[in-house]
């Protein structure tokens, strides 16, 4: 079987799984979520009516919160505008397309390289759970800084091989990744590794984008006396985020490709290991320093669905059983749809459930006040739709004022809350979601 045609067949089960997902969405008729959606469509709408000065006030927001992402205002565009005009669903489905053929994109690079499978490393990066969290997050930035990552790469190649000079290019691609957001940085380690391998040129004018770049984010970092990146990061708080189960389950995942390549003969492989490597580690120093969230770890998902075949691919070979390739393959296939069972379906439901909420609130006029536990979540809920109730937010039972009261229950989010509620007060659950993931409950307490 040839490249090209080995090559349609990972890009047409690319379509089918991406339209497959895309009809799963129909059926749960998803909802704009509860996260950034409501902040970045405001955002798109602003920038559409005044582009020159939105941008600017957005800019000097974001520089004084510790970031710096001059193409940030791009992406609304890119993902919110059409979702804006032709309906949520629009959003999603052009994200989930986006998530699939990003990491069709990031395969195509290395499959040769590492000797990977595209069944085995599609798999695995639906099997890990915080995959599907990027699914429901269409505002998560950092994924675009993989695909410019991979062109990055795709151009030193032919540069390497002296077919074009691509040399502004390369550096203007480096320049960018790391103003996507700062995740972006922690591929600068692969491009040094790269440099270290072949010694050209591009590649350390590559080098010199990457640290100019970074340069430019730890200058807004450390001397603008923001905070975005850095919160509250004591040397415990640190330590507690780095024994989460998420970053535990990564740095095996890194240390035992490390320990797999040890073994590995051919110098290339061992130096784009260590690339990857040493960046999954820069990424888990990024997040230990700041709130340990589950769906920012997905971003791991891209990492491990290439180190996790390489290690099956050197363990088969050292095993000699390189014929049971088919039969982890099926099990891979079969781990993932447990996956999607156990991680993404939830998460569907209770997006269902939220759109069952929107409406009933635009519909009804409740006859108490209405708290939600997440502060974001009132936001979009107070003003995304056309609300006839305004939700307050309460991060604790303090927070609540009055005896008699509405919460929004959620199963993903406010099950803490719940729980004193529920040995706390009396509760009368008149509007049962289809789910029962997110309903509005009263309360007597």
């Amino acid at each position: 079987m040839n490249y090209s045609s080995v090559k349609n067949k990972e890009v047409k089960l690319t379509l089918l799984i991406s339209i497959g997902l895309s009809i799963i969405y129909f059926f749960y008729d998803i909802p704009w979520g509860l996260m950034d959606d409501y902040r970045w469509i405001l955002l798109t709408l602003d920038f559409i009516k005044d582009p020159y000065l939105h941008y600017l006030e957005f800019q000097n927001d974001r520089i004084t919160g510790g970031m710096l992402q001059p193409l940030i205002q791009l992406q609304f565009i890119l993902q919110y505008l059409p979702g804006i005009y032709l309906g949520p669903l629009f959003t999603h489905i052009q994200n989930i397309f986006l998530l699939f053929f990003i990491h069709l994109f990031l395969f195509s690079f290395f499959k040769n390289k590492l000797k990977i499978e595209y069944l085995h490393s599609l798999s695995i990066f639906l099997i890990y759970p915080y995959t599907y969290d990027m699914f429901l997050l269409p505002s998560l930035q950092e994924k675009f800084t993989v695909p410019i990552f991979v062109w990055l790469l795709f151009l030193l190649e032919k540069s390497k091989n002296n077919k074009k000079n691509y040399t502004i290019l390369i550096f203007v691609l480096s320049l960018v990744i790391p103003l996507i957001k700062l995740q972006g940085a922690i591929f600068v380690w692969f491009i040094f590794f790269y440099y270290l391998l072949y010694k050209s040129k591009e590649s350390l004018v590559s080098l010199f984008g990457f640290i100019f770049s970074i340069s430019l984010q730890a200058y807004i970092l450390f001397f603008m006396e923001s905070g975005y990146y850095a919160v509250n990061n004591s040397i415990n708080k640190m330590v507690g985020n780095l024994f989460s189960v998420q970053n535990l389950f990564f740095i095996f995942v890194i240390f035992f490709t490390l320990f797999i390549s040890f073994f590995e003969q051919d110098k290339k492989i061992k130096y784009y290991i260590y690339g990857l490597s040493l960046s999954g580690l820069s990424l888990i120093f990024i997040f230990i320093n700041w709130e340990t969230y589950g769906y920012l770890m997905s971003f791991y998902a891209f990492f491990i669905s290439l180190l996790l075949p390489y290690c099956i691919y050197k363990i088969l070979n050292f095993l000699k059983i390189t014929k049971f390739s088919k039969l982890i393959t099926i099990l891979l296939i079969l781990l993932s749809i447990l996956s999607s069972y156990l991680f993404f379906v939830p998460r569907m439901e209770r997006w269902s459930d939220v759109g069952n909420v929107y409406s009933l609130m635009d519909e009804v006029k409740f006859d108490e006040n209405i708290y939600y536990c997440g502060s974001e979540g009132v936001l979009t809920f107070n003003n995304l739709n056309n609300n006839l109730n305004e939700v307050k937010f309460a991060g604790n039972f303090e927070d609540i004022n009055e005896k008699i009261f509405y919460f929004i229950k959620d199963d993903l989010q406010c099950t803490y809350l719940e729980d004193i509620l529920n040995n706390a007060c009396d509760s009368y659950n008149k509007n049962i979601s289809r789910y029962r993931r997110v309903e509005i409950i009263k309360y007597s307490c």
